[in-house]
């Protein structure tokens, strides 16, 4: 049938029509010509764009599908582009590349964040970023300009792990987790430190020790610092405290960690403490003991709790006095305590099997004003919360990421590596949350999200949703 001009005008550039005797109608195709293998010859294939019936074209429902779904992939094409651009300035911002940018055959940029991706599903060997490169280098090449065509060894991913200042990582790991904090008021920011006992050398009775600040509220390591072999904690959690945000928090930290130094840089940076009272301070220890014998009046919360798992019955007591009990000569050493609080938990177990009774005091003492309306509650919250940085940080970080499996023997190497890991890991307690509040249910375990995140795909539209909403200009 011979198709007139006004039916030509009513067709898009570039398609051409059929015409159907039995429906009636004009189909409206686009063409595409391609060498088949099979055939060895040029064949047709077509692609259906619509129909003009009683010279009204429409299109069909299937081409505008395709068309809104390759619309789709551009706009998080685009999306994904621009955070990544996002979190390669922050990178050239915080990192310096000392190379010889003339001999640069893989850009620092592109190595670590082919890294951050790959550690999203817990792999942060030099090894598994170097097969993460190699595996889905045609992914990454879609999403990176000027992509290195050639793959990486696990060599050069260590020397580049090993080459960057640490200070340098963390304040780039800074920039990208502070945006993801919610601030809300008396977050509780547990300190602690951890081992990684395989990087042990001979001589060393255990392996290299990390101090970590973990916002147990966000799920989110703060900061952290490397203890040398001849110091502690004790000389560096004060200093920490200066690069950090804890306006109104509540740090929590143990016994060891209980100085007064620690105790004065919290307050002057506008934060509450709770630490951990043992006998390494024998006078501020038995003094707070007197006084729950002393004062029998004291402001008291009983929480119960059923432990079936574990095959006990515990009862958790928490026992308030205001500080200012303790002789004046403690409370001049120790800044806030005098209109602040010490704290008796109290634990009671009952072996369901044995009926065997045990029980443990612990002491504490804290910033928090004794007046407060809920001092006892405060008091509990932040005596229960500060495990968690062993059971939700510690525990998780060497169980899925094998962080104390890592060998190593350079201190640069291991700070780098253990804070992407934590990197990692936070980024994946916020996937979580965010999970938990769009489905109302409990979200997926660590494991189950990392195993959908080793798509490199995946990977980039979890971080995507993650900075376009947290990292707002």
């Amino acid at each position: 049938m011979a198709v007139s001009k006004e039916i030509l005008d009513l067709i898009p550039e570039g398609c051409k029509v059929n015409w159907n005797e039995k429906q009636q109608r004009f189909y409206v195709y686009k063409s595409i010509y391609y060498y088949s293998k099979e055939h060895k010859r040029s064949r047709e294939q077509r692609t259906q764009i619509g129909t003009i019936v009683n010279g009204v074209f429409t299109y069909a429902k299937s081409y505008l599908l395709k068309q809104q779904i390759k619309d789709l992939k551009q706009e998080v094409k685009a999306s994904t582009a621009d955070v990544v651009n996002k979190t390669s300035e922050i990178l050239s911002d915080e990192i310096v590349d000392p190379r010889q940018a003339a001999k640069v055959q893989y850009p620092l940029a592109y190595v670590y964040l082919v890294a951050l991706l790959s550690s999203l599903s817990g792999q942060t060997s030099c090894v598994q970023i170097a097969d993460y490169w190699s595996n889905h280098r045609a992914a990454l090449e879609t999403v990176f300009e000027d992509f290195p065509k050639q793959d990486i060894s696990h060599d050069t991913v260590r020397r580049l792990l090993m080459l960057i200042d640490p200070e340098q990582f963390q304040s780039f790991y800074g920039r990208l987790v502070e945006p993801l904090l919610h601030k809300f008021t008396s977050r509780i920011v547990a300190v602690d430190g951890q081992a990684v006992k395989a990087s042990r050398r001979g001589g060393e009775r255990a392996g290299k020790y990390i101090l970590i600040f973990y916002d147990t509220e966000n799920g989110i390591a703060l900061g952290q610092k490397l203890i040398g072999n001849k110091e502690n904690e004790i000389t560096h959690a004060a200093s920490m405290v200066e690069g950090l945000d804890l306006a109104g928090c509540i740090v929590t930290a143990d016994a060891l960690t209980t100085q007064e130094k620690f105790a004065s840089a919290l307050i002057q940076r506008k934060a509450d403490y709770c630490l951990a009272v043992k006998q390494n301070h024998k006078s501020l220890f038995y003094d707070i003991q007197l006084s729950f014998v002393d004062r029998t009046e004291t402001r008291t919360m009983e929480i119960e709790k059923v432990e079936l798992g574990h095959g006990r019955i515990e009862t958790r007591k928490i026992s308030v006095l205001p500080g200012s009990c303790l002789p004046a000569a403690l409370l001049k050493k120790w800044i806030g305590l005098d209109e602040g609080t010490i704290i008796k938990a109290t634990t009671e177990s009952v072996n369901k099997t044995t009926g065997e009774i045990s029980s443990l005091d612990r002491y504490y003492i804290s910033s928090l004003n004794f007046l407060n309306t809920h001092i006892a509650e405060q008091c509990a919250r932040a005596v229960r919360r500060h495990w968690g940085i062993e059971n939700d940080l510690h525990y998780v970080l060497d169980v899925n990421f094998y962080q104390d499996r890592t060998q190593c023997k350079n201190a640069n190497y291991l700070q780098n590596r253990v804070l992407l890991n934590k990197w990692a890991l936070g980024m994946i307690r916020k996937l979580q949350k965010e999970e938990e509040t769009e489905t109302g249910k409990e979200a997926r375990s660590v494991k189950r999200i990392m195993a959908k995140l080793q798509s490199p795909t995946a990977a980039l539209q979890a971080l995507t949703t993650l900075i376009n909403k947290f990292h707002s200009p």
